[in-house]
């Protein structure tokens, strides 16, 4: 796995489109013996995914918010920076949600697999896994943790830009009002204008702001305007 990983490091050091580092996972995945890649940017409601699951897989994933329950997510906020996981494990833990998690994964052929989590700041979180139909999926040998810090850092100058295969902020609803209003803070406007224009009261305004702040998870209005746009809400 080692030189695997070197084998990868050196490939998406080259000046690759997003084309071309995928088909390099592809590959990657391949020569490791997976089935699958996958890389998750954990950053609040900006998280996003891309991999070469199944489209139907990733469809539901978003659609059932699996997030909330997937044991690769849990492990890699909470446990080392190199585990494997399996939907065995998760029979003998015998967590309910995440058996059936396992139950429609496997429907699409994931069934275990490898992951590396890296820290990014205080609270985001880079996770790159390696998913496989097969019953277990066993960490051989020792990993070099320096190696595949490295590697997901250049999976991550690749991919952290890219279009991403599933938006894991699907769940997040605004209403139009603090759509609207959000909108229109975020290109700049005071709230007393936003009140004048909209003919409604400035409390108004300043309540759907603050409430689509709080659904955002956003640190104040400003950061919830940003947000807003880069997922596409607003």
């Amino acid at each position: 796995m080692n030189s695997n990983l070197l084998n990868l490091i050196d490939r998406l050091s080259l000046p690759l489109d997003e084309r071309a580092a995928r088909r390099s996972l592809r590959d990657f995945a391949d020569d490791t013996g997976f089935d699958f890649f996958a890389y998750l940017y954990l950053r609040g409601p900006e998280s996003f995914a891309v991999s070469n699951y199944p489209r139907a897989w990733q469809e539901l994933y978003v659609e059932r918010e699996f997030i909330r329950v997937d044991p690769v997510v849990t492990k890699a906020k909470h446990g080392p920076p190199l585990f494997s996981w399996s939907a065995d494990e998760a029979r003998r833990n015998g967590r309910r949600d995440v058996i059936k998690f396992f139950v429609e994964a496997d429907r699409f052929g994931i069934r275990s697999g490898i992951s590396i989590s890296i820290p990014v700041g205080f609270r985001d979180r880079m996770v790159f896994t390696l998913a496989s139909g097969r019953p277990v999926s066993k960490l051989t040998e020792d990993i070099d943790p320096v190696t595949a810090a490295v590697s997901v850092a250049f999976v991550h100058s690749r991919l952290g830009a890219a279009s991403g295969d599933a938006s894991l902020a699907s769940a997040i609803r605004l209403s139009p009002r603090e759509a609207e209003c959000l909108r229109w803070f975020a290109e700049g406007m005071s709230m007393q204008d936003i009140a004048l224009m909209l003919d409604i009261s400035y409390r108004s305004v300043r309540s759907y702001i603050d409430d689509a702040t709080n659904k955002l998870g956003a640190a104040n209005n400003r950061q919830a305007g940003t947000i807003a746009t880069r997922i596409g809400l607003i």
